[in-house]
């Protein structure tokens, strides 16, 4: 596996290992986040790229879709003849191995809502649910993704470069449509009709969900029943009015869907996108469930016979989203020191950065937040320049670091647009009435982005480090600095 370390590959390597296969693979030096994750399942990983690192006789290659054919180690397994898939393409293989497959797709929220639902399925009653799951995160205090068996797949898909029109999909949960990866997609419009393309991939007589508070998601089940009349259409969300209408009880702080009849159950402090995400998930669950042979064995015990199969199961689920231990690198404490709380989270997208900050001052009130954000790609971070701006400055410092390349290696030469955003923030601090950000600073490496954080952060405060670049690490180097002040 060429790009072993990546947020889905790693996952992955886990997977096939668990499936009776033997893994290697290789990548670069840095250290990230999957690298424990690989160690504790004993997978060998390799730095570097060189063709000598290809054991020669491996029967796949899998790799990253990140990196082109040319590249060493790729080019000699291509002259090798071996059989070689990017990572969608090695995702739409499995689609067709499984009796059936569902995927979450949606411009955000899809490792969450995949995540929720893996997890669901995951603990129903004393008969193992045969299925797998494939997300770019794992569950937090876990090592590897739930198998437990291979009769339904349950993916994450990415919409970009199209990759998700590949797979085989029996139904699909979709989170949101939004305009993103300005480096394939020219506007919005193109993006709408990927997922079009998207929804007539879906099996004869299978299901799609859709969040109705997305604007997005909301033409698209309207274009589904223009469209898809032979598919199984569902909504959900705060702004819904059928059977997954969520409501907030907000007396007791208890939320209920519109099928449970007044049940009522608990849900983390979350902001809205959030909780959309968790009862995305849960609503998927349910409807993998109802669409596999034999439900009652996976009902409680306390489950009634005659009850309706969607309010029982839709009850059962939702009473245990209090129990998701929620997912490595979405809202994550790192560690506590000093009376600052440390948190990672992935968001990189306007849309995802204001939902994560909305929810940490749901969940921790009065405190004062300071976001150390790296921005993934130049593309993006210029196409959402203003947006950005916006976003983040709902915290009360922000550092901004030096744009993070990956492996796509999208960047701008004449000058990092990090410091556009930088420059942006200050902006904003100055011109914009009530605005809550106190301090921006650019920092164009890690040494420079702890120095600052360590001398801004007092005691209660909460650090972020957030985006898609690989700064999670930041957090225990932010602690030992201000141990020494």
């Amino acid at each position: 596996m060429v790009g072993i370390k990546g947020t889905g590959m790693a996952p992955l390597a886990v997977l096939l290992t668990k499936m009776g296969a033997r893994v290697s693979g290789c990548d670069t030096e840095e250290v990230f986040s999957t690298d424990a994750m690989l160690q504790v399942n004993g997978i060998s990983v390799f730095s570097g790229f060189l063709p000598a690192l290809l054991p020669l006789d491996s029967d796949i290659v899998i790799y990253s879709s990140a990196y082109a054919l040319s590249l060493p180690i790729l080019a000699l397994a291509n002259e090798k003849g071996f059989q070689l898939y990017t990572y969608p393409e090695f995702l739409a293989f499995l689609s067709r191995q499984s009796d059936s497959c569902y995927v979450v797709a949606g411009t955000h929220g899809k490792t969450t809502s995949t995540a929720v639902a893996s997890y669901l399925l995951s603990t129903l009653g004393d008969k193992s649910f045969s299925f797998y799951s494939i997300f770019g995160s794992v569950l937090q205090g876990e090592s590897a993704l739930p198998y437990q068996g291979r009769d339904v797949a349950l993916f994450e898909a990415c919409e970009y470069q199209d990759h998700f029109l590949s797979y085989s999909i029996r139904g699909a949960l979709v989170t949101t449509v939004e305009f993103d990866h300005p480096d394939y997609f020219a506007d919005l419009e193109q993006v709408e009709e990927s997922f079009k393309k998207f929804v007539f991939g879906i099996d004869h007589h299978g299901f799609l969900i859709c969040c109705n508070d997305d604007l997005g998601a909301r033409k698209l089940i309207q274009y589904c029943r223009d469209c898809r009349p032979d598919i199984a259409l569902m909504t959900y969300g705060f702004n819904d009015n059928g059977p997954f209408w969520i409501k907030k009880n907000s007396w007791e702080g208890t939320y209920t869907l519109s099928c449970l009849e007044g049940r009522a159950f608990e849900l983390p402090s979350l902001s809205k996108p959030l909780l959309d995400d968790y009862l995305g998930g849960a609503i998927l669950a349910m409807a993998i469930m109802l669409d596999r042979p034999k439900v009652k064995l996976y009902l409680d015990d306390s489950q009634i016979a005659s009850e309706e199969a969607i309010p029982a199961v839709a009850g059962m689920l939702t009473e245990r989203l209090m129990t998701f231990p929620g997912c490595v690198g979405r809202g994550e404490v790192i560690l506590e020191e000093q009376s600052i709380t440390y948190i990672d989270d992935y968001a990189h997208h306007p849309t995802e950065i204001k939902a994560t900050l909305d929810m940490l001052h749901v969940k921790y009130p009065q405190r004062a937040i300071t976001v150390l954000f790296c921005p993934h790609t130049a593309s993006r971070t210029k196409a959402f320049l203003k947006d950005f701006s916006v976003a983040l400055s709902s915290a009360d410092r922000v550092i901004i670091q030096h744009s993070y390349a990956s492996a796509r290696n999208d960047v701008d030469e004449l000058q990092d647009p990090a410091q556009l955003l930088s420059d942006a923030l200050s902006t904003r601090i100055m011109r914009t009435y009530r605005c809550t950000l106190q301090a921006v600073s650019y920092a164009p490496d890690d040494k420079a982005a702890v120095e600052t954080a360590a001398l801004w952060l007092q005691p209660g405060d909460l650090c972020i480090t957030m985006g898609a670049g690989n700064n999670r690490y930041l957090s225990s180097r932010i602690a030992q600095a201000r141990r020494s002040i």
